[in-house]
């Protein structure tokens, strides 16, 4: 049986729900506390002020924005022991990171980069998260370019940036649905990722 998460942690879910359904404008402190049980002073023991608790709140949206794709991708990619595996273990994650569901997901990651322009503490921790993330990923680089499959000539750390913008650039093509296929738009992306992954530099 999994352990209930502490009264921070259950003040921080239901300020999540709140900006999921309403945007930061819609976050009430006694609302909050209602829902988790708790009395409105109780809040302010965890969270020096209502700012406190919506940037604690946006904070962790992105944050688990990128840790569902990070662990499966990692565990996949050092699985393969052929190029072909490898390969095959990127369009998988691009598959999942792509589907429908996941649409809600990148667009909260993009409300919390917005927020991010006028909250100090949540730019520097969304900083933190993507040096974080990127570390991870990077590591997968490497290693697919310690076996030959991913370019060396290209910095892995570089490419790992740029590889998460693939994802987030998404947006923009979700935004105009119905003006370009998102299936096509997959595929252009796919294509691109692993393109720049068979890089090979002009001598």
């Amino acid at each position: 049986m999994s352990e209930k998460p502490g009264t921070r942690q259950q003040l921080i879910e239901a300020t999540m729900v709140a900006i999921a359904y309403g945007g930061e404008s819609s976050v009430r402190v006694s609302a909050i506390a209602t829902a988790v049980g708790v009395k409105e002073p109780s809040v302010y023991h965890f969270f020096k002020n209502r700012d406190a608790l919506v940037e604690a709140a946006q904070i962790e949206r992105y944050r688990r924005s990128y840790t569902e794709m990070i662990v499966p991708f990692e565990m996949a990619a050092e699985m393969s022991e052929t190029r072909e595996e490898f390969e095959k273990a990127v369009r998988k994650i691009f598959s999942l990171v792509y589907a429908p569901e996941r649409i809600e997901i990148r667009s909260a990651r993009m409300n919390v980069m917005g927020a991010a322009q006028s909250s100090e503490v949540i730019a520097k921790a969304i900083g933190e998260i993507n040096h974080e993330t990127v570390s991870t990923l990077a590591r997968v680089m490497v290693f697919g370019q310690e076996r030959g499959w991913v370019t060396k000539d290209l910095d892995p750390m570089a490419l790992t940036y740029w590889g998460i913008g693939q994802i987030n650039g998404r947006v923009m093509a979700e935004m105009n649905a119905g003006l370009v296929s998102l299936a096509e738009w997959d595929k252009v992306s796919v294509e691109a990722v692993l393109g720049v992954y068979r890089y090979k530099a002009p001598k």
